[in-house]
């Protein structure tokens, strides 16, 4: 994933392109945003100018919900204090733009972690609202779970505020809003205890595994975090997953290093077999092979601090920066209810095969149900099953993964599924509709709230 924004200047204009480099768009300016008065001032003048505003965090979503043509782009990773941490109540208050390592890093030594967050620590707070991200904790899977309030900038140039006690309806709409009413300004979050967990790994059958997660994850009291991986190697696809939970230990600190914060290691090393197994069977083959053995180590037990399990070198994510002229990586994600597990497995594991995806990574995180977003995804007790492929920089080759997207959606709503709308445009009107029912009101709120549409983006073009 690109951390910094692909740019080039030709003439007057900026040419953008989104992380997965589908696409680019020209643009009037990039704005560092730094401070709030001059953001205020800002998007005063863009509105007396008829002038769309995008934003922006890290640019990690694929589905041109941070870019719009000709628009001014908010970079709001430069708005990033920490403003408050009230350490009793388990509560900070940062701006928006804040990455989730610069939380971690200092929250750490006060023994206090986050609750919700990507499985990568490099993201905005402002951009995983917009997304309404979801974790690997399984009692606050949905980052909406953990968000007390904000301050939002809407189009007047007005700061309001939002909760669940003040304008509730902007709080279900915001969170899941990729940025259409307006820019978060600061958040308030709560927090967790930094407890000392236990790794614990198993290798089953895909067919055993709702059953699995049943009895030892979801009924199991100590269990904390929980992450699954298929097998991406051909001898076995899909058909094996590594399991991974980590349970609250009893032992409350084995050794202070524990506690101290990690780092990724073997970049250099990771990323060149993650490169192999984009080019080959036997890169995939080798690639599972180590992760069974080598990083699992199936049977085995490691004592580790929560913020330790939920950033590098547990969860690295250097490796798979990625650069070629002709290749890029994307995601897709799909939630599909925990009865309908094998049933999709099994269909994605035909459709992978009938359209030759070439296929990287599958992960597995469980959503708790919850409504409260206005467009929310997680409508079941249900698992999200991400998956990564390696497609052509190519009319030809996003032609076939739209193809290939359209039945895996086709697929997910014959399991009583969603997709995620965070990652490519790929899905047709008629399938977002059938799978988010609630898009149009969502669309006509957003008019209601921003009746010129000054905040705007390819997402909301595309499918309003």
């Amino acid at each position: 994933m690109c951390k910094n924004i692909n740019k080039t200047i030709t003439g007057k204009n900026i040419i953008i392109k989104d992380t997965s480099r589908l696409e680019s768009i020209s643009i009037k300016n990039i704005i560092r945003v730094e401070d709030e008065e001059s953001l205020k001032k800002m998007i005063v003048e863009c509105s007396k100018s008829n002038t769309k505003i995008s934003i922006l965090g890290t640019q990690h979503s694929q589905g041109g919900q941070s870019i719009y043509d000709d628009a001014i782009v908010l970079d709001m990773k430069y708005y990033n204090r920490i403003l408050n941490l009230n350490i009793d109540d388990k509560l900070i208050t940062v701006q928006s733009g804040i990455t989730w390592e610069k939380i971690q890093n200092h929250i750490n030594p006060y023994n206090l972690s986050i609750k919700a967050m990507q499985s990568s620590n490099s993201f905005t707070v402002g951009g995983s609202l917009s997304a309404n991200i979801h974790g690997r904790d399984i009692n606050n899977s949905l980052i909406i779970d953990t968000v007390e309030s904000f301050r939002l900038l809407v189009s007047s140039g007005k700061i309001i505020n939002v909760s669940r006690d003040e304008n509730f309806e902007l709080f279900r709409l915001v969170i899941g809003g990729y940025g259409l009413f307006g820019v978060i300004m600061d958040v308030t979050i709560s927090l967790c205890e930094n407890s000392i967990l236990q790794k614990k790994i198993d290798i089953i059958n895909y067919k055993n595994f709702p059953e699995f997660f049943n009895v030892n994850v979801l009924n199991n009291s100590s269990a904390a975090l929980f992450m699954a991986w298929p097998s991406i190697a051909p001898s076995s696809y899909l058909s094996e997953i590594v399991v991974t939970t980590w349970e609250k230990s009893n032992n409350r600190i084995l050794d202070d290093r524990l506690l101290n914060l990690g780092k990724e290691k073997h970049v250099l090393r990771d990323k060149t077999i993650y490169s192999w197994s984009r080019k080959s069977n036997l890169g995939k083959e080798f690639r599972w092979a180590l992760q069974k053995y080598f990083y699992a180590r199936k049977g085995s037990q490691l004592f580790l601090s929560r913020n330790n399990a939920m950033r590098p070198p547990t969860t690295p994510q250097k490796f798979l920066d990625y650069k070629s002229d002709k290749y890029t990586d994307i995601l897709q994600e799909y939630f599909i209810p925990i009865h309908n597990f094998q049933k999709f497995l099994e269909g994605m594991y035909d459709l992978i095969k009938i359209c030759k995806m070439n296929l990287l990574a599958i992960t597995i995180r469980y959503i708790e149900k919850n409504e409260e977003p206005f467009l929310s995804y997680s409508q079941n007790k249900q698992f999200s099953i991400m998956i990564s492929s390696n497609i052509p920089i190519s009319k030809e080759g996003k032609e076939k993964s739209i193809r290939t997207t359209r039945k895996l959606v086709d697929l997910a709503i014959q399991c009583s599924g969603l997709y995620y709308l965070t990652y490519q445009r790929f899905p047709s009107k008629s399938q977002m509709k059938r799978v988010y029912p609630m898009i149009d009101k969502f669309f006509e709120m957003k008019r209601y709230y921003d009746k010129d549409e000054l905040f705007m983006n390819k997402f909301y073009k595309h499918y309003k």
